[in-house]
């Protein structure tokens, strides 16, 4: 099992760390003072890793250190120096080790740091200082000093180790950066590519770098550092190819020669060595191009010197952060059907490959509602607007030029047939016709007159006059006997509000009221000119009004006519139908609640047909037509 980039930097930098305290501990112990013959012997070195705590150092290595490494223990507890008993002849010293960056990072005292480790020594006494207390002080005093300097100068040590591995990880994020901030600002996956490897190129002092991109289950290289143009069909290029599918096929970095340490002994780098071969050159190395678990491509890296595992581990953070962004720009661009065909098959892939549960769902959920929908067949409606009005409307006109003498009704009233409306005022008439009645009464003295004196011609003329008269008279009786408006049916006043108008003169033939039927109505509806072709007379639907919305009043359709009206930027042809009468869900109230000018919408009736055909419809005759605009 092999480690990632980040757990072989850690195992590398504990190792590192490991062997600087065994060499400090060895170096300190050799050197130590011997203060009235008492000297250390033994030394060991106990250091946290994470969360545990392993003894690291040893000194002298064949020594049994148990005792030192329960007094480093103790320390380690205690969180200070402390001096323990080991033996009649032996006393042990230890002091704690503390990380100097913590104390930084938190704003605490110096020595105040997080733990890190603890040192314990063991001081052999001489005979001379066995028993003497003050003497024994005495002598460990300057062997804790030096041990505090000791200690000291491990601290600093430690600190600088983590002072530059900081640094560098600073500047290894900062060129990251900076080639990933180039890598995006090229606009195209070709520039962006160029860019790649050119500064790879640079930054490791590399002969050549290539990029490869997988192609079904061949990689090819699409471009190569310093060079605008190459010829596939070169040994070369071949060669580079199998280079980065056999980095590609192990999912791993294949380095040739392999760096020193452990992990790289089973890697297979046969192709890595046959292109160095080809080349000349001293080292080389394919990293793969992953996104996840799925390969995109690869990068092949020449060059004089061999690659030590920090570069490639620093190649591998490059890649992984550029791998998807040059993903994305070749994606980009792709030409429009390619990517249309792309997206098609990644869709039919996650429908039919495994995974993506919901999505296959989904898609039996679509499937089942689409077959639902092609079999099942449903009552076909065509929604209009429709206005309610009366099948006969009678136009009440003023029978001759006059004035208005009483107003017995207002628009709304019902009315019954005969009902008086209004009063003309008669008074110039009934003058006029008692004038007439008087012409005639002298026309029949005078016509006797001339009988007796047998004067025919006379008589004649006079009988003429007569006729003018009595016709004088028959048309002030006609206008007469109209005086009074009167309801031709029984029905309700429309419109005419007379009230505001008494004494007011009219002229003859003059508007007065409306009179409507109650009972005899018809429906004008306004059908899209879309749906106009799909509407025939004997067709039946349903009305529903804005007044009565819990009332639907069947109607059928009675004429087509070619009369249209413009709403809303639509043009809209007016059908005439009429209400069933005979229908049971028209009941009585409901009769007695519908009004002229009533506004609702009608849902005309054509017959059965596909659900998909009727959910549809709009869409396909706008493509139909759009179609013919364009192409014809």
């Amino acid at each position: 099992m092999q480690l990632g980039d980040s757990g072989t930097q850690a195992i590398a930098a504990w190792q590192q760390q490991v062997q600087g305290v065994q060499g400090w501990l060895a170096r300190h112990c050799e050197q130590a003072p011997r203060p009235e013959g008492a000297g250390v012997t033994q030394g060991v070195v106990l250091w946290r890793q994470g969360e545990q705590w392993q003894p690291v150092a040893l000194w002298p290595g064949q020594a049994d250190g148990t005792a030192l490494l329960s007094l480093s223990e103790e320390v380690r507890d205690a969180g200070r120096g402390l001096v323990s008993q080991l033996g009649e002849d032996s006393l042990g010293i230890g002091y704690p080790v503390r990380d100097l960056a913590s104390d930084e990072a938190e704003g605490a005292l110096p020595g105040k740091g997080a733990l890190l480790g603890a040192v314990a020594l063991r001081v052999m006494l001489p005979e001379a200082l066995r028993g003497r207390d003050s003497a024994v002080q005495t002598a460990l005093l300057p062997l804790m000093q030096r041990l505090e300097d000791g200690v000291a100068t491990l601290e600093r040590d430690v600190l600088q180790r983590s002072y530059r591995s900081g640094r560098q990880l600073q500047d290894r994020l900062s060129q990251h950066l900076s080639l990933l901030a180039a890598v995006l600002a090229e606009p195209r996956f070709s520039s962006a590519a160029m860019q790649l490897v050119s500064r790879l190129a640079s930054h490791f002092e590399a002969e050549r770098v290539s990029l490869g991109w997988r192609r079904g289950s061949r990689t090819r290289v699409e471009q190569i550092s310093h060079s605008a143009q190459f010829n596939r069909k070169m040994n070369r290029i071949r060669a580079t190819e199998t280079a980065m599918d056999e980095a590609l096929d192990q999912r791993i970095s294949a380095v040739w020669p392999a760096p020193a340490g452990p992990g790289w002994e089973h890697r297979v780098v046969r192709a890595q060595a046959a292109l160095g071969g080809m080349t000349g050159l001293a080292a080389v190395v394919s990293l793969p191009l992953l996104d996840g678990a799925e390969p995109l491509g690869a990068v092949t890296l020449e060059r004089d010197m061999p690659f030590d595992a920090e570069e490639v581990a620093a190649l591998e953070s490059l890649l992984a952060l550029c791998a998807r962004a040059l993903e994305e720009k070749r994606r980009n661009d792709r030409p429009l059907p390619l990517k249309m065909a792309v997206a098609t098959s990644e869709q039919l892939g996650r429908l039919f490959g495994p995974g993506f549960l919901g999505y296959k769902l989904t898609g039996l959920v679509l499937a089942g509602l689409l077959a639902f929908s092609w079999l099942a067949t449903g009552e076909e409606r065509i929604a209009a607007d429709a206005i309610l009005e009366s099948r006969e409307q009678r136009v009440m006109t003023a029978p001759f030029r006059g004035y208005i003498d009483a107003a017995l009704v207002r628009p709304g009233d019902r009315v019954e047939a005969g009902q008086p409306l209004a009063d003309m005022e008669t008074r110039d008439l009934l003058l006029e016709r008692l004038q007439w009645q008087s012409e005639l009464a002298k026309f029949e003295r005078q016509e006797q007159e001339m009988r007796a004196r047998g004067d025919r011609a006379g008589m004649n003329v006079l009988a003429a006059q007569r006729d003018q008269a009595q016709a004088r008279l028959a048309l002030v009786d006609s206008r007469l006997e109209r005086a009074t408006l009167l309801a031709p049916f029984a029905g309700v006043v429309v419109s005419g509000d007379l009230t505001q108008r008494l004494g007011g003169a009219v002229e003859q033939g003059e508007e007065l009221f409306r009179v409507s039927p109650l009972d005899d109505f018809r429906l004008e509806l306004e059908v899209p000119e879309r749906r106009i072709d799909d509407v025939r007379v004997g067709q039946r639907g349903e009305l529903v009004l804005a007044a009565m919305t819990g009332e639907r009043l069947p109607f059928v359709i009675e004429r087509l006519t070619p009369q249209t009206r413009s709403s809303d930027g639509s043009t809209r042809f007016v059908v005439e139908a009429s209400l069933v009468r005979d229908a049971e869900s028209i009941d009585g109230a409901a009769r007695r609640e519908l009004r002229p000018g009533l506004q609702g919408v009608a849902r005309i009736e054509t017959g059965e047909n596909k659900l998909i055909v009727i959910w549809t419809r709009e869409l396909v005759d706008w493509l139909r037509l759009t179609l013919w605009r364009w192409w014809g």
